[in-house]
């Protein structure tokens, strides 16, 4: 024990079981994967299981554990009682049993080192005390961090790790009576150490890869937590160099714990592992699925795996895979580790054009470690394509038209197309999908009819172009001239009228571009005063330069009453105007020679002019 000693015996006095201390720490590290590359060593099985199940027969069992001379004991235990406890500092067989295809084992493996850092006495070594301590110091100490390290090159090559227990006696809790558990985290070591001349200043920044926070819990005693995954993962090829555990550093509030090292054989800290060696000696075959040709940006990427069985051995089934990729013939990277999915997403890791290749290699449940797989590959198609509705007339002559369009695509070309249209400002329908056509007939429109398209194509790599917030392409149907009565003026032809002997009528066109009005069909119905509303009839026809006619009452008999009239187009395509007197082409008069009509109320004159 250092000659500052804080630690009294009189908190030795308690010595208990419970479960937890690095329950957190060592329950939740990530499964940390094999970093294989192309050359690394494939385990290698023993013998056969009985040779192993003999090694195992004739390896020590748990033996008692030895008093230490020099050592300040526990006062609590005698030290008749830590002689009859297990020695914790050797590596001992618990049991095994040889069961079906494998051997089942349970063996203890022992901290090969522990030590403990200070930063208050950064250049001091602390390999050799009686205990570890962890947290904060107030007086000399400061920050307390701990370091520990496992022997794991008893276990045989191709053991699956089934389970791991790590195991710490608390020795002492500060302050006194503090009843909260201590916050901290864990890093694995990164370099090698030696507990006799490890010091602050050259371990503390060896701390790497951080792994979840957790708590110890209050208890003096022995505590323990899950270490399988920590296990795994030494085992796999994460190099084994041991952990830094820091604690709470929280200075003003100087809580720290105590722990004891290997000084005490019965209380050093161990590791229970049990673990299965299986008769299948040989490891399964991984196949990566086939992605296309051309992948977007982000795309699912698969893979599988067989066990082949072995004459007299079933095989043990694929545990997990290791997945890798490399962009443009760089380096691999790897991607997933020891994992049990058979798909993940690629995620936009690779910049479009790039060629992406992925290898995938499998674990099975014995150990074996399968070689990579052939390469698969595909290149990055990222950007969608652009398509768009070929122009349109302004107006269109025919109920049936033609709509067109085409798409370009930088990398994998466009797979089809989605065409829509929007029918006199209604909402967008879709006319076609998932079609490679570049073109539709429309069929069965009616004059007026406004038509609106707008287009959109996917490219082979599933990229699809957003769709268009308007229209790419619009055409109104023009496909009949229309031909209006212009208004009487007057309305009302009276005695006084300065015409009264023919009525005057003119009349103006629409027609679509590049058709001209070949003809006019004048028609009109006469409804005397008092009388019955006539039928329509056929005044005249006008040729097509001619926009204007005086209809000759007295020549067809007619006298006062109402004279309506409707002109009908036809143009030099054939197509003639439809004769629909309701929709506002055509304009009325009065013809009041006797003057018959009195008006039955004047209406006031209302100007549009703003007054002050």
């Amino acid at each position: 024990m250092h000659p500052y000693s804080p630690f009294a015996t009189s908190r030795l006095k308690k010595f208990v079981h419970v479960a937890a201390f690095l329950a957190v720490l060592l329950a939740s590290l990530p499964a940390y994967a094999v970093h294989a590359q192309d050359d690394i060593a494939q385990p290698v099985a023993p013998a056969s299981l009985a040779s192993l199940a003999e090694m195992l027969a004739s390896a020590p069992g748990l033996t008692a554990s030895p008093i230490p001379e020099g050592v300040e004991l526990p006062a609590s235990i005698p030290a008749e009682a830590l002689a009859q406890m297990p020695d914790r500092t050797k590596y001992a067989v618990v049991g095994y049993r040889l069961e079906g295809d494998g051997l089942h084992a349970t063996v203890q493996l022992p901290a090969s080192q522990t030590a403990y850092i200070a930063s208050g006495a950064p250049d001091n070594n602390f390999g050799g005390d009686a205990f570890i301590n962890l947290g904060w110091e107030q007086v000399i100490y400061n920050a307390m961090r701990v370091l520990i390290q496992f022997d794991l090159g008893s276990l045989p090559a191709n053991a699956q790790i089934n389970n791991a227990t790590f195991y710490i006696n608390q020795s002492a809790i500060t302050p006194a009576g503090d009843g909260q558990g201590m916050s901290f985290r864990a890093q694995f070591m990164q370099q090698a150490w030696n507990a006799s001349n490890v010091t602050w200043n050259s371990a503390n920044y060896l701390g790497g890869q951080s792994l979840p926070l957790g708590d110890i819990p209050p208890a003096v005693g022995w505590i323990e937590g899950g270490a399988t995954d920590v296990v795994k993962a030494w085992r796999s090829g994460q190099p084994n160099n041991g952990l830094l555990i820091t604690g709470d550093e929280t200075a003003n509030l100087g809580r720290w714990r105590q722990f004891y090292s290997r000084s005490i054989p019965a209380l050093a800290p161990y590791i229970l592992v049990d673990y299965t060696v299986n008769c299948d000696t040989t490891p399964p075959v991984a196949t990566m699925g086939a992605p296309r040709s051309f992948e977007p940006a982000e795309f699912v990427v698969s893979w599988s795996a067989f066990d082949p069985e072995q004459p007299g051995c079933q095989a043990s089934g694929v545990d997990w895979y290791n997945v890798r990729y490399r962009i443009n013939g760089g380096g691999w990277s790897n991607w997933k580790d020891q994992s049990t999915s058979t798909s993940n997403t690629f995620k936009g890791w690779a910049p479009n054009g790039a060629l992406v290749e992925f290898q995938v290699q499998a674990a099975d449940r014995a150990g074996n470690l399968g070689a990579w797989s052939a390469i698969v590959s595909t290149r990055i198609d990222a950007e969608p394509p652009v398509a768009s509705v070929n122009p349109l007339p302004q107006f269109t002559i025919s109920p049936n038209f033609t709509v067109s369009w085409g798409g370009v695509d930088n990398l994998s070309g466009i797979a089809f197309y989605n065409l829509q249209v929007s029918k006199n400002d209604g909402n967008w329908q879709t006319l076609l999908s998932d079609t490679t056509a570049t073109s539709f007939q429309v069929t069965g429109s009616s004059f007026g009819d406004k038509f609106e398209f707008r287009v959109q194509a996917v490219d082979n790599a599933g990229n699809a172009q957003p769709w268009s917030p308007n229209a790419q392409a619009f055409t109104v149907i023009f496909d009949e001239p229309i031909a209006v009565v212009l208004r009487f003026n007057p309305s009302v032809i009276k005695p006084t009228s300065p015409i009264t002997t023919v009525i005057p009528v003119s009349w103006s066109t629409f027609s679509a571009p590049g058709t001209t009005i070949t003809e006019y069909e004048l028609r009109y119905r006469y409804t005397p005063f008092d009388g019955v509303t006539g039928n329509w009839l056929t005044w005249q026809t006008f040729p097509g330069a001619t926009e204007s006619a005086n209809f000759d009452y007295t020549a067809l008999g007619l006298g006062n009453g109402l004279y309506e009239f409707y002109a009908l187009a036809t143009n030099n395509l054939g197509q003639k105007q439809t004769f629909n007197p309701d929709n506002g082409a055509g304009q009325s008069v009065i013809l009041d020679l006797n003057d018959q009509l009195l008006p039955a109320v004047y209406m006031p004159f209302v100007s549009n002019t703003a007054s002050d």
